[in-house]
């Protein structure tokens, strides 16, 4: 691929009128807001006979995914990155067995995936996450699926390369288990056990670390956030060069964390906005036409670095915030809240969705992007943190 002036385009409105779109198109990537597993696809209404029903709310939630490719005039089979936020991952093996069905008998073993255990409302059993390309742009797996109706551990589409949310239950060389969560050491390890396993998928494309330009942790606690970020140093000369996401949720298992990302692909050029306030960390990195933000926190005044307390209770404010150090973040790589295509939304009260939803189109009036809102504790007891994925 080549660098080009694209143009946002939206090729699918949201099934229920809310004012944002469910297909964003830039250039060849294909952004798509969240899909929910309990509601009815032909309705768009909560069905309570879904409760408690894995495998339905699979096939509702992916089967909205294939159907608003297909209405893109595309199809399921584009499906290059999806993200599965679950009430439980015990049915995980069941869940993407349902892959072959709506990405594609053969293509969906191109498609990386990242699972996490979340926060989630009502009956709802899975809010997918979905980023696709366009078919013109050829699929390299590095790792192959273990066999059919599971995920490619790493693949490049394009410029990007897209590499499998892991957990760090064993080291990928040595197979020694690490500790179990809340034992001592548990966290440490197991997180030093992802990004080694994250930089041996990546080399089966001769992709440095270096190239990540996102990377997303959802951790069992997000007291653990600092200790993230000092460990994940470790692993990148003391910075941390990519846009970060480190999120408390749920999880699942007995597991502290679970890690996967991004990167640009090799001869691909990266830029990073350093964070002005911490100069080891990045605020954003582009690669392919496309800019990623790391998480903008409703409490944390990104200039600053300094916890807006006068905000805590306040949800409007808090989302004003999130947004205005994003608006800083884009600018700096040429970017801005126009240009948004996918807004990833953790709220700590996910029933407070809808009121997030009205003051971002009071914000972006006719530029919304796409979203997902996923329930999860955000860093600082903030009630918002936001992530963004937009056009350079």
């Amino acid at each position: 691929m080549t660098a080009a002036p694209y143009k946002k385009e939206i090729l699918v409105e949201d099934e229920r009128h809310r004012g944002f779109p469910a297909v964003v198109k830039y250039g060849p990537y294909l952004l798509l807001s969240g899909s929910d597993g309990h509601r009815d696809l032909t309705t768009e209404k909560i069905n309570p006979a879904l409760d408690n029903k894995p495998t339905e709310q699979c096939r509702n939630a992916y089967g909205r995914v294939a159907r608003r490719l297909e209405k893109a005039g595309y199809g399921g089979e584009a499906a290059v990155w999806i993200e599965n936020f679950t009430s439980g991952q015990t049915w995980r093996l069941e869940r993407m067995a349902l892959w072959p069905e709506f990405f594609g008998e053969e293509e969906h073993g191109n498609v990386v995936s990242f699972g996490s255990q979340t926060k989630m409302n009502g009956l709802n059993m899975l809010t997918a996450n979905v980023m696709a390309m366009v078919p013109e742009v050829p699929r390299v797996v590095g790792v192959k699926q273990p066999h059919k109706g599971r995920a490619s551990r790493v693949t490049r589409c394009g410029d990007l390369v897209f590499v499998i949310g892991v957990r760090g239950k064993a080291h990928p060389v040595t197979k020694i288990d690490s500790p179990e969560e809340e034992d001592d050491g548990a966290f440490d390890t197991q997180l030093d056990n992802c990004f080694e396993t994250i930089k041996s998928h990546l080399s089966k494309l001769d992709t440095p670390m270096g190239n990540l330009v996102r990377v997303d942790g959802s951790l069992r606690s997000v007291n653990n956030a600092s200790r993230y970020r000092e460990i994940a140093k470790r692993h990148f000369s003391g910075k941390l060069p990519f846009a970060g996401l480190s999120i408390g949720t749920i999880l699942g298992g007995r597991i502290e964390q679970e890690v996967g990302g991004i990167a640009a692909a090799p001869g691909v050029m990266k830029e990073i906005a350093w964070s002005k306030r911490d100069p080891d960390r990045a605020e954003a990195a582009t690669a392919g036409g496309l800019v990623f933000t790391s998480g903008c926190s409703g409490l944390l005044d990104g200039m600053h670095g300094e916890i807006r307390r006068d905000l805590y209770g306040d949800l409007q404010g808090q989302v004003k915030q999130a947004i205005t150090t994003l608006e800083a973040a884009l600018g700096r790589l040429g970017s801005g809240l126009d240009r948004a295509l996918r807004l990833d939304i953790f709220l700590r009260d996910i029933y407070s969705d809808e009121a997030v939803i009205r003051t971002l189109k009071e914000i972006l009036g006719r530029d919304m992007p796409a979203l997902t809102i996923i329930g999860a504790d955000p860093e600082y007891g903030a009630d918002i943190e936001l992530v963004a994925i937009a056009g350079r």
